[in-house]
């Protein structure tokens, strides 16, 4: 079992980074693209954005793109609550998402953060992982309980 486990980590970080290389071969494949995003120039090298999205950048979103950030939390999670199980050894915020979205759709959710934005528009700088947070995880677990 011990044997198992020491594996299971760097098996999931290759499988995560050939998905993450697929996913980006995938895209530059797309046709729907612009040429433009499709890939990088190799003149200068690109500047990448590691902010946190906001309200903002989710409004300018498409359907297809807030889908996808949607996807990618919803990936993140499930892959490490499959990794430590229900009962985790080190505090997680997992265990509380996984199970407060438990049955809800990917559309359902980004119904709900729409909603959020809109009646909300003073809070546009809340991001999106906030506004999942505290609109619809907290209310279904209670706020976070520090061990």
């Amino acid at each position: 079992m011990l044997t198992h486990h020491r594996f299971a980590i760097p098996l999931l970080a290759l499988g995560l980074t050939l998905g993450l290389g697929g996913w980006t071969a995938a895209q530059a494949a797309d046709p729907a693209l612009p040429a433009a995003t499709a890939a990088p120039s190799q003149s200068a090298p690109a500047k990448i954005d590691l902010s946190f999205p906001d309200g903002e950048k989710w409004s300018a979103a498409t359907e297809r793109e807030k889908m996808a950030y949607l996807l990618g939390i919803r990936d993140m999670a499930s892959a490490e609550y499959q990794l430590t199980g229900p009962n985790p050894k080190r505090r997680t915020l997992v265990e509380k998402l996984v199970e407060s979205l438990d049955g809800m759709t990917l559309r359902q959710i980004m119904e709900k953060v729409d909603a959020y934005y809109k009646t909300n528009p003073d809070r546009q700088k809340q991001t999106i992982f906030e506004v999942v947070w505290f609109q619809l995880v907290v209310p279904k677990t209670g706020p976070a309980k520090i061990k």
